[in-house]
């Protein structure tokens, strides 16, 4: 990866976990972020985390897990559903895509919801109330929703944050007058100042799978280490290598348990509803949430049809 952020294939699909594990258990940081008037008129003690349920996304029957979605109470005890989407870059039709999900977010629960969309590059910098209208004009909104854009924002400013969420957030932005390698020791060096109080795994997750620095980056980096004031930040890498290293071993026996359970219920499915249709089939091979696969199969021992299913 360039000193330009680049989203390939493997990235694309990866930043989506980074950052639904990053605002799951940063969600108070991120909102405060975000929306901190809002934040003053939530109660956060009981997340309700809901981001597993399918939806459909789009006129072909394709279907979707929403990247983030929660459950939380409004100070006076009435229920609110967040809904995060975390884009790689801006792109035309996110309005349209959130706008269906919200109506089948309050279709299903008829709860308020409240949207936010992330962007890791491209899109307007820094937090914007933003309102997409429909073709019938301006008199006649469809969304409004808050957007949330990275790639351009100062990283001086978010360093200077008390949130750690926001030190994360600094490794995809602007570095100003800081040089790469500068700007992913500042954002390591105060992550490692947590050391103790919560872990800081995903937080250096995210700085190292977003600040990847070229080879000459790299060895300015290593000579900022021998700065005394940079020497914790060895120890959280070294420690984030080890975890990294043990949630490699774990994962590799999930995916096991996955794979297994994919073909179980691809075999349990053609035995009840006869042959397979090939978009169904594929659909379920590109599932890789071993909960949903389970959930599934347990969805066939009363359902009558694959539409029950949810997968035609």
């Amino acid at each position: 990866m360039d000193g330009d952020l680049d989203f390939g294939t493997s990235m694309a699909t990866q930043h989506d976990k980074i950052f639904k594990q990053l605002l799951r258990f940063f969600l108070e940081d991120f909102l405060r972020l975000v929306l901190p008037q809002v934040l003053e008129r939530l109660d956060l003690s009981s997340p309700d985390f809901l981001d597993k349920e399918l939806f459909a996304g789009g006129p072909h029957g394709r279907r979707r897990e929403p990247d983030l979605l929660v459950r939380v109470c409004t100070a006076d005890a009435r229920p609110l559903l967040i809904h995060v989407e975390i884009e790689a870059r801006a792109s035309r039709g996110m309005e349209e895509r959130l706008w269906r999900y919200k109506n089948q977010i309050q279709a299903r629960y008829d709860i308020l919801v409240l949207s936010i969309v992330v962007y890791l590059k491209r899109g307007r910098p820094g937090v914007h109330l933003e309102t997409w209208e429909s073709s019938l004009g301006p008199d006649f909104p469809v969304l409004r929703y808050v957007s949330l854009g990275l790639e351009r924002c100062r990283a001086a400013e978010y360093l200077e944050l008390p949130e750690p969420l926001a030190w994360a957030f600094a490794a995809l932005m602007d570095p100003g007058p800081l040089s790469r390698a500068e700007l992913k020791m500042t954002c390591l060096r105060r992550i490692a100042g947590l050391r103790g109080r919560i872990d800081p795994f995903l937080l250096v997750d995210c700085v190292e799978n977003y600040l990847q620095l070229e080879p000459r980056e790299v060895a300015e980096f290593e000579l900022l280490h021998a700065v005394g004031e940079n020497q914790e930040v060895r120890a959280v890498k070294m420690t984030w290598s080890e975890t990294l290293r043990a949630e490699g071993r774990r994962e590799g026996v999930e995916e096991g348990a996955q794979t297994g359970v994919r073909q179980v219920l691809l075999l349990q499915l053609g035995k009840r509803f006869g042959p397979l249709p090939e978009n169904v089939r594929r659909r379920v091979e590109a599932i890789d949430s071993l909960d949903l696969l389970t959930r599934l199969a347990e969805r066939l021992l009363s359902a009558h049809s694959l539409e029950e299913m949810g997968l035609a």
